[in-house]
């Protein structure tokens, strides 16, 4: 007899780091059980940092501000490693309580375009971002005001409850010349996607949730510059609306083939 599949979403986390991941999952574990249908990880070894290390004596900013040499490349491949073991971990200990199946993989290249490309067959991407605020931030939803959606708004309230934070929704509409709330002080209106983006700089977020096939979002730059923006963890629903953003020329296996299943090699 074939196996009932399990009901709910399959949840990915794509990010550069541990760090960058753990705060994602802490997010993704929020989300009530019936979300998860399965739970993967992709650990993205981003090119530009990755380039970094082959310049002699060249400084990175840290997260604290202070300035610190790079690491060579033999150090950056030890830090990786060390990232995804502790990635995986991390996937375990997230879907156990869920009892959804966890898998993981790695690539190379630029974040956001690498996460979206493994992230086809997908329901959610999130993207990580880890901690800069030491004071929990709002949940806010980017939305198209004309285009809500449901999923995202059953999401976005769901994790202002489990995490006793403020909602709020970025909504964009052309006919508008400002930002203004609409019918509920939790809604702002904004006329184009950059007076969100604005708006969102002065915004302490702990995570925003946007859907693809729903818009503001409408191409590999914008949501890059969103999550540059943010700084946060990035929800993202509609996946089939990434068709197109990217062409579909590489992408991790689908649940079933992908490497680290549930602790295995």
């Amino acid at each position: 007899m074939a196996e009932t599949p399990r009901p709910g979403l399959r949840i990915l986390v794509g990010a550069g780091s541990f760090a960058d991941a753990a705060a994602a999952l802490r997010v993704v574990a929020q989300l009530p059980n019936a979300f998860q249908a399965g739970l993967g990880g992709i650990l993205i070894e981003e090119v530009d940092t990755l380039a970094s290390c082959q310049i002699p004596n060249q400084r990175i900013v840290l997260v604290s501000g202070a300035t610190s040499l790079a690491p060579t490349h033999s150090q950056m491949r030890t830090l990786l490693k060390a990232d995804a073991r502790a990635f995986q971990r991390s996937l375990a200990h997230t879907a156990g309580p869920t009892g959804a199946d966890w898998v993981f993989a790695q690539d190379r290249g630029e974040l956001v375009g690498t996460a979206l490309r493994a992230a086809t067959g997908w329901d959610i991407l999130v993207i990580g971002y880890r901690q800069v605020h030491k004071i929990p931030g709002k949940i806010v939803v980017l939305e198209a005001t004309h285009h809500p959606s449901d999923a995202v708004r059953e999401a976005s309230n769901r994790l202002a409850q489990q995490l006793s934070a403020d909602r709020m929704v970025f909504s964009v509409d052309k006919g508008v010349d400002r930002p203004t709330a609409k019918r509920h002080p939790e809604v702002f209106q904004f006329k184009t996607f950059d007076d969100a983006l604005k708006a969102l700089t002065r915004t302490n977020a702990q995570a925003v949730l946007v859907d693809l096939t729903q818009g503001p979002i409408h191409n590999l730059d914008d949501l890059a510059r969103l999550l540059e923006v943010a700084r946060c963890p990035l929800l993202v629903f509609g996946m089939s609306g990434m068709n197109a953003m990217l062409e579909h020329s590489t992408h991790i296996p689908p649940l079933a083939d992908m490497a680290g299943r549930n602790g295995g090699s």
